[in-house]
């Protein structure tokens, strides 16, 4: 579930002719459909879930249809009203490769998701829904006041405007003393979901004093990288988890539980020279998890930094 922008000119292509209106399979807008559903469970999780931007940009072999969007998309011609969804649905002829997973401001400014279909990304029915959970958190974070100025404020972009930079930032993910201090912080983390009762506390302030380790061997700028993405993407994972739990389908809970469990499975391995970034979603995953059990009011603070590590920070002191 990568999140980039596209160079503009791709997002403001000139439109083909109509290549023939039709609604895309009824499975797919299903799914759809039960995503926005499954939005307003995810009101227990992050209040104003569902209240986020919900526009989706699904992609086919050759052409595109845009659920639930409120600009004008002007570059779309008007495709009907979808039953299924409860949607407008608008169209034009394909311009996202059809495997794309990501949310950004790819219409209007608004943050969009833009996925292609399960057999084009590889998945299952279930893990594309949950997926759709996970891209919506995003379109969350990116519309909450003051985001793009705080992500700007972070001086890692390096003049680029694209926003690739959140994928092709050179973080030292082959240095052995960096590699060395994540491997031990995420054992750490497995110490901290393991831990029960009175141990919990002990456990969190080894695994700060891991993360301080960690944060010695890169530098500065190094380190607001790797809390951004775990702030960013692995709160995400852990929203998907989350909602997906609280699902009204059973294959959907099972998939979540599934999903959950991997977490420890893959701090227990990390490995950040072979991983990179996405080793990121499975710390940021992990500690929205210990804050979670540290006490759910951590959601509350949570939109205040671009970092998990002043929360974490405060859940040792406070247990």
């Amino acid at each position: 579930m990568m999140r980039i922008w596209l160079a503009a000119a791709l997002l403001t292509a000139c439109v083909s002719a109509p290549v023939g209106a039709h609604a895309p399979p009824r499975d797919l807008r299903a799914l759809i459909a039960e995503a926005r559903s499954e939005a307003r469970t995810g009101d227990s999780v992050w209040a104003g879930f569902s209240a986020s931007p919900a526009g989706v940009l699904l992609v086919e072999a050759e052409r595109e249809t845009l659920f639930c969007h409120d600009g004008p998309a002007s570059e779309f011609w008007a495709a009907g009203r979808d039953g299924v969804t409860g949607c407008a649905m608008r169209q034009r002829a394909r311009v996202f490769p059809p495997n794309l997973l990501a949310s950004f401001p790819a219409l209007d400014g608004q943050p969009t998701i833009v996925i292609g279909t399960p057999e084009a990304t590889g998945q299952s029915h279930d893990s594309w829904l949950i997926t759709l959970l996970h891209e919506r958190f995003h379109q969350m974070q990116d519309a909450s006041p003051g985001h793009a100025a705080a992500v700007a404020a972070l001086d890692l972009a390096g003049g680029d405007q694209t926003g690739m930079w959140m994928l092709n930032y050179p973080f030292p993910y082959q240095q052995g003393e960096t590699a060395a201090a994540f491997a031990v912080l995420a054992r750490a983390g497995v110490a901290v979901l393991d831990a029960q009762g009175a141990e919990r506390g002990a456990a969190l302030r080894a695994y700060i004093e891991a993360r301080e380790a960690a944060r010695a061997s890169v530098s500065a700028a190094d380190w607001r990288y790797f809390e951004f993405q775990a702030w960013k993407e692995g709160v995400a994972r852990w929203t998907q988890i989350a909602i997906g739990r609280r699902a009204r389908s059973p294959a959907i809970r099972a998939l979540a539980e599934t999903q959950h469990g991997e977490i420890r499975t893959r701090l227990a391995a990390l490995d950040l020279a072979a991983a990179g970034r996405v080793a990121f979603y499975a710390i940021g995953a992990a500690e929205a998890e210990m804050l979670e059990r540290a006490g759910p009011d951590w959601r509350g603070a949570y939109f205040d930094h671009l970092a998990l590590g002043p929360l974490l920070q405060r859940a040792a002191r406070q247990g």
